[in-house]
């Protein structure tokens, strides 16, 4: 068996990600040389790494909380960190509990989103 690199993202996006090819199929090679991306072996690496948690899974705050004491999380696809976590918190552990539920079911990425508008409403 060969090793096979792709660019990290093509798995969930069908287009060119990069813009340096036409598309998805075109980023797999087994020659990891030709991978000339700088941002392409890294978020290769970063693919495989599974998932902690899900959206809408129930420990979802509780892998914001190793990620806040600063153990990076992959949760939805996406890796957390302990700032991104840290804010996303603080807005949860602000929240009424029928709020909390809300935040909780949201996507990773439009939960991190909300908790930087509601943490810098001036950006």
């Amino acid at each position: 068996m060969t090793a096979r690199w792709t660019y990290g993202r093509s798995t969930r996006h069908d287009g060119a990600v990069c813009g340096t090819d036409d598309g998805p199929r075109t980023r797999i090679t087994d020659e990891p040389h030709l991978v000339t991306c700088p941002d392409c072996p890294d978020a290769a690496e970063n693919e495989t790494i599974p998932d902690d948690a899900t959206t809408d899974d129930e420990h979802v705050i509780d892998m914001l909380r190793e990620a806040k004491a600063g153990n990076a999380r992959k949760i939805g696809g996406v890796i957390v960190d302990a700032t991104t976590a840290n804010a996303i918190l603080t807005v949860y552990d602000a929240a009424t509990p029928k709020t909390q539920a809300k935040i909780a079911s949201l996507p990773i990425a439009i939960m991190a989103s909300f908790a930087w508008r509601v943490l810098n409403p001036d950006s």
